[in-house]
């Protein structure tokens, strides 16, 4: 791990804090000051959809190789990851040295690429060294490259590559008895195989100078400032065998360069021959720096730009997040195509959660990217799901939590049951909207509307209650089941932005008996938020169950419903909820929001999806400086930590906790922030919620603002999050009064007056503070 105060450098982090938004500072009383943008992430992961390596920060070395970049291939299974460790090395005259026991100056991604990057020096030479899993390679593969350039001295130069991979028995991390090695002439390859079942082949990209494998072991060769042995390989099973390629640069002139570069490929048939003339094959004699060079014009070519008005460092963390979602997309084929995983891989996360996956594809369609979208609903209408059709109460089409990476549902289950989850019925609707919407590809509409009507539109209407509400289900934080579940906001939330959006899609597949159904049971779901869900002091609670306990029901989730367009951001619903929000949850760091008041550790920690979420909120809602501070923290933060956004913040530190980097509720929330900054709301179901009479207004802000029911805000509500104030009352309007949910709700959310939230300007204090970082 890099330390505070030891933090290496990169090109994003120079000058970092010129940046516009990313310099705002939340300040929560005076309980803290906020922390500073900071680099706590730990790896660098790269992905072509089949394999999934990752670049330790710390150790500097290749220290994952996934055999599918999803953790369960199917319930009896979990991924195996192969790679101990794999690196370069150097050797300049008759001394060398491993370039993992030299730390980098500069570790980063090539700006919005999947290509990792980082630079040194030894002994007259600056070394840039690379790690990429190539995207237009259909195979399980990783290539390195290193790059020596003279800037003094002379000296003849040879680098080396270190391939130490585990194929023994067991896993998810195999052993590393019974491997064996051989070197195949023919294909200037080693072979590397054991009682895993695969093989590996390690090739050099040019002709190599000289290999080895143990029991001439290569590690020690270059130590001793020797050439490999060039021996036949280990001549039979071995225990921890480990295999080395070596390639003869020359004695170059200062100023002048030289490349050297290999591949890592995995055979799951265990012919790893055939593997490597596949690789040779997409090589096609290419050298290593046209194999960069055509990487990341590849990924140039892919990546859509910002929108305009986006500051350098948003726009630098937008390209890299349309990288990640790349990354996080399954390619292999078969079933397991389009699944978008929820964290890349080392990320445990490395899993694909229905909700995850629409806010991905949501994000990639409206970036562009339509392909990747229609892959990742195409996954999900050709899934096996069904095992929880007693839960769900009807036949149906979107698992009620995630995938095996085969595409069967999954759920995980505790000592109180498995999560059973309707969220995701709204999510998959929502998303294959703005595909459509996007795409125009009705085309695709009509082949899955009579599946998507059936077991996904349908599904929503039979489990809506009388009252409007969802039934009961795991939600948004998994509580599981046996009792547990709860009616969540989050939940009708979806569902009422799901059957809005099935009314559209209902039209433009021409199915007009099933799109006002759709638009009427949407808009039902919608007005229950009020009538059922709203606190005494206008605040969505997070479940009717946690209003009626009174405690623990403040709930980050709820913005959905602003975002959504179900209630009118600029009305007191919104506003109140906001507030709430602001005063109530936000972590000791000073740093964006909590999800929930539960108390958990989880829940308790800042969340970054919830940060990007309130942040597009409170832009709809007019409190340009909150959304701004929020949005800001965490593109400083990200450009600090790769351009990869976490899970979590730790409450406290703010470094980066929980799984990294994450996709849906990370790059895609990112993306999604981004392309609605500063865009007009809209109403999904055709008009916002019929807001109750608005509370006498009796607080600090003085605007004696009324809601007549009807849309209309009679007087200033402050323009932001601290409007209003312990003197609010509630009025008697509106089905249920303005609280609909006929409870008494006896703890509040804390309040914790925000003195600072906004834009503190600390561009040159961070500056002066980076400058002097190493």
């Amino acid at each position: 791990m890099v330390k505070r105060g030891r933090i290496l450098l990169t090109r994003a982090s120079v000058g970092l804090v010129g940046a516009m938004a990313a310099s705002a500072t939340l300040l929560v009383g005076s309980e803290a000051s906020a922390v500073e943008p900071h680099r706590s992430a730990k790896h660098l992961s790269s992905s072509n959809g089949r394999a999934a390596i990752a670049y330790d920060a710390s150790s500097h070395r290749l220290t994952q190789f996934l055999e599918h970049p999803y953790r369960f291939p199917s319930a009896a299974r979990e991924t195996r990851d192969f790679a101990f460790d794999s690196y370069p090395g150097i050797r300049v005259g008759g001394s060398g040295a491993w370039l993992s026991a030299i730390a980098p100056s500069t570790i980063e991604y090539l700006p919005g690429t999947g290509i990792v990057h980082t630079v040194r020096t030894y002994a007259g030479l600056r070394l840039d060294e690379y790690h990429f899993a190539p995207m237009g390679l259909a195979e399980n593969a990783s290539v390195m490259l290193v790059n020596a350039t003279r800037t003094s001295g002379s000296g003849a130069i040879d680098a080396y590559a270190l391939f130490n991979f585990h194929l023994g028995s067991g896993g998810p991390l195999p052993g590393t008895d019974g491997e064996n090695i051989a070197f195949d002439a023919a294909s200037d390859a080693l072979f590397e195989w054991g009682p895993s079942g695969v093989a590996f082949g390690y090739g050099s990209i040019g002709a190599s100078s000289h290999h080895a494998s143990s029991p001439q072991n290569p590690y020690a060769a270059l130590l001793a400032g020797a050439n490999l042995g060039d021996n036949a390989g280990t001549g039979g099973a071995a225990n921890d065998a480990v295999a080395g390629l070596q390639a003869s640069l020359g004695d170059l002139a200062v100023g002048a360069s030289a490349w050297a570069g290999w591949f890592t490929v995995l055979a799951p048939d265990a012919q790893a021959a055939t593997a490597v003339q596949r690789v040779r094959a997409w090589i096609a004699g290419r050298a290593p720096s046209a194999l960069l060079a055509d990487e990341s014009a590849a990924w140039g070519a892919w990546v859509k730009p910002a929108p305009a008005g986006s500051s350098a460092f948003e726009s630098a963390l937008a390209a890299q997040s349309q990288v990640t979602l790349r990354m996080a997309q399954v390619a292999e084929a078969g079933k397991p195509r389009g699944q978008i995983v929820a964290s890349i891989a080392p990320g445990k996360w490395n899993i694909t959660w229905v909700r995850d996956m629409a806010y991905a594809t949501v994000a990639l369609a409206r970036s562009g990217h339509v392909a990747e979208a229609k892959a990742a609903l195409a996954f999900q209408m050709s899934a096996t799901v069904g095992a929880y059709q007693q839960q769900v109460g009807a036949p149906y089409q979107i698992s009620v939590v995630r995938y095996f990476g085969d595409g069967s549902e999954e759920s995980d289950s505790n000592q109180d049951g498995p999560n059973v989850e309707f969220d995701g019925f709204g999510l998959f609707l929502w998303a294959l909207d703005e595909y459509v919407s996007a795409s125009g590809d009705t085309a695709a509409l009509a082949q899955w509307w009579p599946v998507v009507k059936a077991k996904v539109a349908d599904v929503l209407v039979k489990l809506q209650e009388p009252t409007g509400l969802i039934a009961a289900d795991s939600s948004i934080w998994e509580v599981h089941w046996n009792g547990k579940q709860r009616h969540f906001a989050y939940t009708t939330i979806t569902a009422a932005n799901g059957l809005c959006a099935a009314a559209r899609l209902a039209g433009k597949a021409q199915d007009v008996t099933s799109g006002s159904a759709y638009l009427a049971a949407g808009q039902r779901a919608r007005d229950a938020l009020l009538t059922s869900l709203r606190a005494p002091d206008g605040t969505l609670g997070q479940s009717v169950e946690g209003l009626a306990v009174g405690t623990g029901w403040l709930d980050a989730a709820v913005v959905e419903a602003i975002n959504f367009g179900l209630v009118d951001a600029r009305r007191h619903t919104a506003r109140a909820s906001l507030r709430s929000l602001t005063q109530g949850l936000v972590p000791p760091s000073g740093r964006g929001f909590m999800r929930s008041d539960v108390g958990d550790w989880y829940s308790s920690q800042e969340w970054i999806f919830v940060d990007l979420r309130a942040s597009h909120a409170l832009d709809l809602h007019g409190d340009g400086t909150t959304s701004a501070a929020v949005f800001g923290w965490n593109v400083a933060q990200a450009s600090e930590n790769f351009r990869q956004l976490s899970e979590l913040h730790d409450r406290v530190t703010a470094d980066y906790a929980g799984e990294s980097p994450m996709v849906g509720f990370g790059a895609g929330a990112y993306l999604l922030a981004l392309l609605d900054r500063g865009k007009a709301g809209a109403p999904s179901c055709g008009a916002y919620a019929s807001e109750p009479a608005e509370p006498v207004d009796a607080g600090a802000d003085g605007s004696g603002a009324t809601d007549d029911g009807g849309g209309t805000v009679h007087g200033g509500d402050g323009g932001g999050a601290n409007d209003g104030g312990a003197g609010e009352t509630p009025g008697a309007g509106g089905a249920g009064g303005s609280s609909g949910c006929g409870c008494e709700v006896t703890g509040a959310p804390r309040r914790v007056p925000l003195a600072a939230f906004g834009l503190l300007g600390l561009t040159a204090a961070l500056a002066a503070r980076r400058r002097g970082r190493r």
